[in-house]
């Protein structure tokens, strides 16, 4: 590649330098035979020009990695090229023309820019290629160009029918034909065709060998052997047909050698490539198939399930009162009951209907408002003819109670069907959030992913395949099966590091993978790191005389870029108060850890304590949900004491009034959005903490005593506050009392 010299410059020595300096093995050796080849067409000056264009690249590359700054191709190109054309210029000033010395002083600047951008593309797939990967069009016209400069390079050597230049062209051509199919095979002709045209001055070289490339494509699907003969057959044809060219019968020594090479080599170097990007394509089509037909599906069951919450929400009518229809079937039934076999039944209901119904519905109008009835208050009339009055006014009473007791039961399976109308509802909504949150996959390059895969397997890694999906919350990540090589063992935090540097975000293993990678393929998750971290603190105190706490409480990670810190204050005291608030505490853990959002947990627990029992016990719920990402917190409280914010300057304090859940269906609840920023802190406490503080101006109190708090430690934060609300109280604990703190930071 160094012996690749144009008017006595040699851009392409330098730009490969830059191209494959990059790479951290090897770098004495490439600098050595890159001056070594220089050395074999330069005059001693000018390689020595070079040499210190070598080192100067050398020595900065080596103070950037000392300072763990990022090293690019780019950046190395753009250096040697600077370097090389800031020689020539100052050497051009010494001269009687150094307008020249600038113009191509800058032009040779900007070629080695320009081909250390281009040769690095082709380097990385012929330093890391994976089994069975396709290469893109850019990967092709590097290795092409990288090829074309390779053979111009060859010294001439043309003895006993063997050329060495033309064995070299005839192979790649034949080689990438096989493996990569026509196009690649048409285009490693071309270039191999313009340069043995530029050596030969034979223009029409360029058509032939595209020709050649074009046939060993073409019959690769019948094996190595056909297509080496139609090959063979193809390169005697062109040259009878162009005998002035070097592919005549003259060139069968190159052939022959072509041949044997070609037969030799083994199956690990010769499979042939499929797909390419058209195979990446559809399999992206495929999987984003797949994606569309389960979100269909999932917005059926929440059709479907919607439309079962409205059914069930409009057989959910309450009844705040017996309707008319209620009354006069209860008219009916006491009547029935009593008159049909009275010996007055036809002086009442015959010659006196219009009299005796209006005293019956007033005895009915008045017991349903009272509950009762004196014999003062029934009609003169209806008394007088009724021979039967007391059990009348008792059997009216049983009804009537049996009538109430039917409408409380009424009421209650309508609040019933209302929970589960409600419940239905949340599913549905669930439902809808769950297909919003299936992985996209993410609009990485092929480019992108080839430049991951080579960095890992210049550190040891493996890598078979890889997948980056992008989550709603347009965080990604990826997906790679992997293994050592040379049986080393590399953890996956080391991996994340070199996956970080290419990805250009932070990223870390998930949790679930495992932590180290060893000679044997294993599929490995590396998710985006958060930009924030949280450390939290617990304090609690039983009341006096209690052996149970009826506060619970609970930190936890749903994902890797969310806290969820939940407080639960159960209604009184000791083993019922301690059921009530841990299952509450247990049941939104379960959900939120399941991937429900928030909103809907919260419904959810407050429909199935509405159903749950007849008992009413009833909970507070206090959470605070801390994105790592944003330092977004979002504070919900439904029935839930204060919660305190200390900032640099301020305390802040949240205080919502709003009934616990388990009394209502419908559960009202506030939510307060904050933004944390580095180094505040979030403190939750329970009703039992401020109660113990006297005076009216309870929550200014609390805020000036934490505003004094000088430490950094969530733990002796929730100490220091539950500490100094006992000492206000005597050190007596009036009611249970619980404390939590997080302390928030960023990385």
């Amino acid at each position: 590649m160094a012996r690749a010299v144009f008017a006595g410059m040699n851009p392409i020595a330098v730009g490969y330098f830059a191209a494959v300096y990059l790479e951290r093995k090897g770098r004495l050796t490439i600098m050595l035979t890159v001056l070594l080849g220089m050395l074999t067409v330069l005059p001693v000056e000018d390689t020595a020009k070079y040499a210190m264009v070598l080192l100067v690249v050398s020595i900065i590359t080596a103070l950037l990695e000392y300072n763990n700054k990022r090293v690019s191709v780019l950046l190395l190109g753009g250096l040697a090229g600077a370097v090389t054309a800031a020689i020539a210029i100052a050497g051009g000033f010494m001269s009687e023309n150094p307008s020249y010395y600038i113009v191509t002083g800058i032009g040779e600047g900007v070629s080695i820019f320009a081909c250390s951008f281009v040769f690095r593309k082709g380097i990385e797939p012929l330093l890391h290629g994976v089994r069975g990967q396709a290469l893109d069009n850019e990967q092709i016209i590097s290795i092409a160009v990288l090829l074309a400069v390779f053979l111009y390079g060859i010294p001439d050597f043309d003895a006993l029918g063997f050329s060495l230049t033309m064995t070299a062209a005839l192979f790649s051509i034949l080689f990438t034909g096989y493996k990569y199919g026509a196009g690649c095979g048409a285009l490693t002709g071309a270039a191999c065709g313009v340069i043995l045209a530029l050596k030969s001055g034979q223009i029409n070289q360029i058509g032939l060998m595209c020709m050649l490339g074009i046939l060993a494509g073409t019959f690769r699907e019948l094996g190595r052997f056909v297509t080496l003969l139609m090959y063979s057959a193809g390169v005697i044809i062109l040259g009878e047909l162009y005998q002035n060219t070097q592919i005549g019968l003259s060139g069968m020594g190159a052939l022959a050698s072509c041949a044997v090479v070609f037969l030799l080599l083994p199956k690990t170097l010769i499979f042939k490539v499929n797909g390419g990007e058209e195979g990446e394509k559809e399999d992206i089509f495929v999987r984003q198939s797949i994606q569309n037909v389960a979100r269909g599906k999932l917005r059926d069951f929440s059709e479907s399930f919607h439309s079962l919450s409205n059914t069930f929400a409009t057989i959910s009518d309450k009844k705040m009162s017996l309707s008319k229809k209620d009354k006069n079937d209860i008219f009916d039934e006491v009547s029935e009951h009593l008159c049909k076999d009275c010996s007055n039944c036809t002086l009442c209901w015959q010659s006196h209907f219009y009299e005796t119904y209006q005293g019956a519905y007033h005895i009915l109008e008045t017991v349903e408002k009272n509950g009762t009835i004196a014999l003062s208050e029934v009609p003169v009339e209806f008394a007088g003819r009724c021979i039967f009055l007391d059990n009348f006014l008792a059997e009216t009473r049983r009804v009537l109670e049996v009538a109430k007791l039917n409408l409380t039961w009424h009421n209650r399976m309508a609040e019933s069907r209302e929970a589960i109308a409600g419940q239905l509802s949340e599913v549905a909504n669930i439902i809808d959030d769950f297909s919003l949150d299936l992985y996209k996959t993410s609009e990485t390059t092929e480019t992108d992913r080839n430049n991951m895969i080579y960095h890992l397997k210049s550190n040891h890694i493996v890598v078979n395949r890889i997948a980056v999906f992008e989550k709603r919350n347009n965080k990604q990540e990826l997906y790679m099966t992997a293994r050592t090589e040379r049986g080393r063992c590399i953890t996956t935090k080391e991996a994340a590091g070199l996956i970080s540097e290419v990805f250009g975000k932070r990223m870390r293993p998930s949790e679930s993978c495992k932590k180290v990678i060893t000679k044997e393929y294993d599929t490995f998750v590396f998710i985006e790191d958060a930009n924030y971290t949280v450390f939290t603190g617990m304090s609690k105190m039983t009341k006096e005389g209690g052996r149970i706490s009826g506060d619970n409480y609970s930190f936890i990670y749903p994902d890797p870029g969310t806290l969820v810190m939940t407080l639960s204050d159960g209604m009184g005291t000791g083993e019922t108060a301690c059921e009530e608030s841990e299952s509450v505490v247990e049941l939104l853990e379960q959900f939120i850890e399941a991937g429900f959002r928030k909103e809907s947990a919260i419904k959810l627990i407050n429909s199935i304590l509405v159903l749950r029992s007849e008992e009413q016990t009833f909970s507070t719920i206090d959470m605070s949900v801390i994105n790592l990402y944003s330092g977004i917190c979002d504070i919900i409280k439904i029935g839930a004491s204060t919660t305190f914010i200390k900032r640099e300057d301020r305390v802040e304090t949240i205080n919502l009034s709003t009934l616990p859940v388990g009394i209502l269906n419908q559960v009202d609840y506030d939510v307060v959005t904050k933004k944390l920023y580095d180094g505040n802190f979030v403190i939750m406490v329970t009703d039992g903490v401020i109660d113990c503080i006297p005076g009216d101006e309870k929550e200014k109190f609390m805020e000036e005593f934490i505003m004094d708090l000088h430490m950094n430690n969530p733990q002796e934060i929730a100490n220091a506050v539950l500490n100094q609300a006992l000492e206000l109280n005597g050190w007596v604990p009036r009611d249970d009392m619980t404390v939590l703190a997080a302390g928030f930071w960023s990385k």
